[in-house]
């Protein structure tokens, strides 16, 4: 297990990534033929982890924690070396990503297409829609669209008392 995979086990991603895309629990345990607590007991272990992992990236990026959401795996935060918003995600099929908000020339950018790819997978495990004209803008903007997206749904979720 490693920073970059949220220090999750195979099955934890598997199990969290099944959740995270809101299939019921019920539902998971049947498809894995486990039962619905062993399913529960692994997302609590599993978002413990991903948590650790989101915060642990922060600290040793040097990144201010602005907001956190664990279920959707997603941290806001400020760099005051960089001056600049981070945004810290992960997915299962992702782990870990870091993102520093930038107006760079990504049309030169040797890893333009590697950003585009991640951008657009990370808005599919949150069941984002995005449109065919969306996808192909830059990763930069593709960026602000999917953190912009992320924000607004952290700050619209109902509040844990």
């Amino acid at each position: 297990m490693t920073l970059s995979t949220g220090y999750l086990t195979t099955k934890q991603r598997l199990i969290w990534g099944l959740k995270h895309r809101g299939i019921r629990e019920a539902h998971i345990a049947r498809k894995l033929n486990v039962t619905r607590q062993t399913v529960h007991k692994i997302i609590d272990i599993a978002n413990s982890r991903v948590e650790d992992s989101l915060k642990e990236t922060a600290e040793l990026n040097k990144i201010e924690i602005l907001t956190l959401d664990v279920q959707k795996g997603f941290l806001s935060g400020y760099s005051s070396h960089f001056k600049t918003e981070v945004f810290i995600t992960f997915t299962a099929r992702n782990g870990v990503q870091i993102w520093y908000k930038h107006e760079g020339n990504c049309a030169k950018c040797r890893y333009l297409e590697a950003c585009r790819e991640i951008l657009v997978s990370e808005a599919a495990e949150r069941n984002f829609l995005l449109t065919e004209e969306i996808t192909e803008i830059i990763p930069s903007k593709l960026a602000h669209v999917l953190f912009s997206r992320l924000l607004q749904t952290t700050q619209d979720a109902p509040k844990e008392s």
